[in-house]
């Protein structure tokens, strides 16, 4: 046979379902936007974090709350070399063989907040008190004394309402200190593969030596002077943003995908048994979908939680247990629809077993409608697990708290205070599940057009 008559008998052959509805998605200009958006966030949650190689908790006080782009040396909030122990600072420090650390001597200043009926009382830094401060004007850093936070440079007036995110955990007291740099030194540590080799400062031995992040001014790895950029800004606390809204989209999206997955095989096996048994059984099942639907889900999520914890694996039966009645229903729909045909009544003349017929046949053929209404419900679980975040519900593994988007949100929102500072924290992580939730939604409207059989190919 000859190439062209090949072509022509490829081009007149006729398509697949299948194909047919992948060309239909392709044509969606709009599904491919949003699996564009849900692509590019997939991957930067993925792989951001692997990069950038900082931990999402890794707090640098003495910055505190920064905005974008923000820069400074790149080591952590303590710093300590002592002669043939392991070297414990950054990991860009510790790597090296050669480090160079420029080092200022600090001024600290004891500042006194104390706030009565939302309103500020009394300011008091050093001995000295005062009606009103602008710590913008002021030299060095803020760091709050006790809390892992540092201190953003906002004002302070006596009567006026105190700014919203400072005094927490109902604390009406807040203490602070001013650090101001001072004269520098020079400090000369020698490492072998993280083992701390020589220090010296100036011609002189040292056994140990230690460091404040805000004391360093500079610090110089084999070389290369070393520095620390949070393209996304810091939170209160000083940790890199970037990093914590990746991770928090990590929890997130293992929380919708997850979930989602419970409330598939739920409501796949419990609508396919429902539809095709039929008759009383078909009538109690779905009564029992109809008095379930009368519950609100999301304070039955939350007493579940409540009563058995808001780890992870509980969170996951949590919200799959809720989200399978729609999927019952579209199953035992499809069922309904296909229990009678030809194949289902070969398969009974075959010998199949009800069984059989349930999984082997009558399944695999609603795996179309399924699979769109499986994507539009990954983002209605991650709204109520953002939602369940919010409101102090935080998922958590080994009893350690996973920060997801709605508890960055919520964060955001605490460190927002009266006249939008610090916006940035709220404004990212907000950004990213925007992004994602579009993409989903959009991806899976697309998905339902390619699997509706009225539409044709253009």
């Amino acid at each position: 046979m000859r190439m062209e008559d090949k072509q022509i008998d490829d081009l007149q052959k006729p398509l697949s379902p299948g194909q047919l509805a992948l060309r239909r998605l392709m044509q969606n200009k709009l599904a491919m936007l949003g699996l564009f958006f849900l692509v590019i966030m997939v991957v930067s949650v993925l792989v951001v974090p692997e990069i950038t190689h900082q931990s999402p908790n890794e707090p640098y006080t003495w910055i505190g709350a920064q905005g974008p782009g923000v820069t400074h040396p790149n080591v952590l909030s303590e710093n300590r070399f002592k002669i043939g122990a392991e070297a414990m600072s950054s990991p860009v420090v510790t790597n090296a063989k050669k480090i160079k650390f420029t080092v200022s001597e600090t001024e600290t200043i004891k500042w006194r907040i104390v706030m009565k009926r939302k309103k500020i009382s009394s300011i008091k830094g050093g001995s000295n008190f005062y009606e009103s401060i602008d710590f913008a004007t002021l030299e060095g850093v803020m760091h709050v004394i006790d809390e892992n936070r540092g201190l953003p440079k906002i004002s302070f007036k006596k009567g006026e309402k105190a700014p919203a995110g400072l005094f927490f955990e109902k604390k009406r007291v807040l203490e602070f200190e001013q650090i101001k740099m001072a004269k520098d030194k020079i400090i000369l540590i020698a490492l072998d593969k993280g083992i701390v080799q020589s220090i010296k400062e100036g011609g002189k031995d040292l056994q140990a030596f230690s460091v404040l992040g805000s004391k360093v001014k500079q610090v110089n790895c084999d070389g290369k002077t070393e520095v620390l950029k949070h393209w996304f800004g810091t939170d209160l606390q000083g940790r890199d943003l970037m990093v914590r809204v990746f991770y928090g989209g990590r929890v997130s999206l293992l929380v919708g995908v997850i979930a989602t997955f419970v409330s598939l095989i739920i409501g796949l096996v419990y609508g396919a048994v429902a539809g095709y048994l039929g008759g009383k059984t078909d009538r109690f099942m779905m009564g029992v979908v109809d008095v379930l639907y009368a519950l609100p889900f999301i304070f039955l999520v939350i007493l579940l939680m409540v009563c058995f914890g808001n780890d992870i694996i509980m969170l996951f039966i949590a919200l799959g247990a809720v989200q399978w009645l729609t999927m019952a229903r579209i199953v035992r729909g499809q069922v309904l629809s296909l229990k009678n045909m030809e194949f289902v009544e070969a398969a009974r003349i075959s010998g199949a077993s009800n069984i059989t017929i349930i999984f082997r046949h009558l399944i695999p053929h609603t795996l179309g409608a399924v699979s769109v209404y499986t994507t539009l419900t990954v983002p209605i679980v991650i709204m109520e697990e953002s939602f369940l975040a919010f409101i102090g519900l935080q998922v958590q593994y080994n009893k350690e708290t996973l920060d997801s988007w709605g508890a960055l949100i919520k964060n955001g929102i605490d460190a927002l205070g009266t006249n939008g500072q610090q916006s940035w924290i709220l404004i990212f992580p907000s950004l990213a599940m925007v992004i994602t939730l579009f993409g989903l939604n959009c991806f899976g409207d697309g998905l339902r057009d390619c699997f509706d059989p009225k539409r044709s190919v253009s």
